[in-house]
């Protein structure tokens, strides 16, 4: 007598915005569901070919870098579990659809993103595999807290952080993280893994990187030894003061674009820092960290609830400010470093060869741009897509809406002094000094304005303004 071979379920995990095998919801469902797998990674030819609205690229070569990084970390860590990485370019929606069809699939496994292209992507891939009897599996593990556990639906997110925060801090828990799984079936079938891109192939220009730091190495492997390091060297040795030394060894600075990119799950995080929230030593520190990553729930909740908006001119509020304008040539001295306010010149150095800025540091350079120079929010965000290592749709939008006077929660007078708050960032202008070499010969904290330096003194430390260093471009008077 012979036994027909029982037919076994495969499922595609699509790997997205989640590049890790430790605490990746997607992946356990599909484990628990199917008998093997077919993980996927496509990169998204649009993202790499298309420009923005103001002609800014839409993945920049940092982040590019680091996503290639990532991926080629993942396909080794899927190797050494006994499967592989099939690796793609095109469009997710059309290669997913056709692996799904070929090999007769019975579901695409993925983590739910909540921003408007990416929602229009999962619903086209969605309709095509309804028209082959297949589907999508959502999973939620992208936030700190489970939309299910918390005490509001979605729509109904409340409009600040403060109310937000009342509703879920301290009162919701968080679900405990799940392991990598030690062992992973492969689909045994026959289908090409893909080569691993370059950034030639994603149509960067490669002389580009020449004058560049990528101060950041991609993957989950690195990721996690990173938190490790934090919560041993940065956590335990390093003051919660912020000055300019704090900000460029900050835990942001070491963990922000493992998050974004999903190398870390917000939950490892999360576990790791809940170890030391009574600590008497950290606690004030740990309780700041926290109120980050809570924050980070806020701001997708924020992208959901109020969709396309967010990157509308009028933006959540649906009411534009109309005291702004798209002056471009305003823009491209801010983007240059070229506006003579010294701390905003050294924080855009910063970010154009590093692709990071501090929270710090993106909130001076943003407001100045708004608040100073009058420019649409619009550009500033674009531009914060295109050059962050650490981009992320919700946090980055709904921060400018915020900045740009269009969220709910944007005060009236938003107005600060730009040199106060610089002195108070950089107390003694190390941090200008450092990226900004030709006023390193100003001392102490004079650096911060040396517009007012007489002339024939800075004569004497061979720095002539508007030729050396650019003379202002905003009234400096009212700083006074």
């Amino acid at each position: 007598m012979t036994h027909s071979k029982v037919k076994q379920n495969t499922g595609i995990v699509w790997f997205r915005l989640d590049l890790r095998l430790r605490d990746n919801i997607s992946l356990v469902d599909a484990l628990q569901s199917c008998d093997q797998i077919i993980p996927v990674y496509v990169f998204d030819e649009r993202l790499y070919s298309l420009k923005s609205k103001y002609g800014f690229r839409r993945i920049g070569i940092h982040r590019a870098e680091f996503i290639i990084e990532s991926v080629n970390d993942l396909r080794k860590s899927l190797q050494k579990s006994g499967a592989d990485l099939i690796i793609r370019f095109g469009k997710p929606e059309d290669i997913l659809f056709e692996i799904a069809r070929k090999h007769n699939t019975t579901a695409v496994f993925c983590n739910k993103e909540r921003t408007s292209e990416e929602v229009s992507v999962q619903d086209t891939l969605e309709q095509k595999l309804w028209s082959i009897g297949q589907e999508i599996r959502y999973s939620r593990g992208k936030m700190l807290y489970h939309t299910g556990d918390l005490p509001f639906p979605v729509n109904h997110t409340p409009d600040t952080y403060a109310a937000f925060y009342r509703e879920v801090g301290k009162i919701i828990p968080i679900r405990p993280i799940i392991s990598a799984p030690s062992s992973i079936p492969m689909y045994p079938g026959s289908i090409e893994p893909g080569d691993l891109p370059d950034l030639k192939s994603l149509h960067f220009d490669i002389e580009q990187k020449e004058g560049l730091d990528f101060i950041f190495k991609g993957g989950e492997t690195t990721g996690y030894q990173k938190i490790d390091d934090f919560i041993n060297y940065n956590l335990k040795t390093n003051s919660p003061n912020h000055n300019w030394e704090e900000m460029r060894n900050s835990q942001t600075t070491h963990l922000a674009p493992y998050i974004s990119a999903g190398c870390i799950s917000v939950r490892s995080l999360y576990s790791a820092l809940d170890e030391y929230s009574e600590h008497n030593r950290y606690k004030k520190r740990v309780k700041c960290l926290i109120h980050g990553l809570i924050r980070r729930d806020f701001y997708r909740l924020m992208a959901k609830k109020n969709r396309n908006q967010i990157f509308q001119k009028t933006g959540i509020s649906h009411k534009a400010n109309n005291q702004l304008t798209d002056n471009m040539e305003l823009f491209e001295i801010w983007k240059d470093a070229k506006t003579g306010v010294p701390l905003l010149d050294a924080f855009m150095r910063e970010l154009n060869k590093t692709g990071y800025l501090s929270p710090e540091g993106r909130f001076f350079v943003a407001s100045f741009l708004v608040e100073e120079l009058k420019v649409n929010w619009q550009i500033g965000a674009e531009y914060f897509e295109s050059i962050l290592v650490d981009y992320d749709p919700s946090s980055n939008w709904v921060n400018w809406n915020h900045i740009g006077g269009v969220s709910l929660d944007s005060k009236e007078d938003r107005y600060c002094n730009i040199v106060t708050r610089a002195r108070k960032i950089d107390p003694h202008g190390d941090f200008i000094r450092e990226w900004l070499p030709e006023l390193a010969s100003i001392q102490n904290s004079n650096v911060h304005e040396p517009y007012k330096i007489d002339p024939d003194e800075l004569k004497k430390l061979s720095i002539v303004l508007g030729e050396d260093y650019p003379v202002p471009i905003v009234d400096t008077e009212k700083w006074i």
